[in-house]
């Protein structure tokens, strides 16, 4: 299924473009990124789309890197459950969850 989020107007001076990835973790639990696409215009930093091809239980991230301050950086985590997003409150929450989906 095609995930599609729209971002908002940001300052392109202090922050990256918006991205997307889905998720799978290996067995020391490294987070390994399949990228997706935003559709934008960082030169303005305008608002945008990101988009994504997903399936079901998979676990997706989004972020948009801080230059000034990169603790700000930190990727959000979501699972695809009934085809929308559930966003997960940390990594490991992702990690956990990841790890289920392959259990079953």
């Amino acid at each position: 299924m095609k995930i599609e989020i729209n971002t908002n107007s940001y300052n392109q001076r202090r922050y990256s473009r918006p991205w997307i990835a889905t998720v799978k973790f290996d067995s020391a639990g490294k987070a390994e990124f399949g990228w997706g696409n935003w559709i934008g215009d960082h030169a303005n930093g305008s608002a945008g789309l990101l988009t994504i091809d997903a399936e079901e239980g998979d676990i997706i991230a989004q972020g948009q890197k801080d230059f000034r301050q990169p603790k700000n950086s930190t990727p959000e985590y979501g699972q695809i459950v009934d085809g929308k997003i559930v966003w997960l409150t940390s990594k490991v929450e992702a990690y956990t969850a990841y790890k289920k989906q392959l259990d079953q």
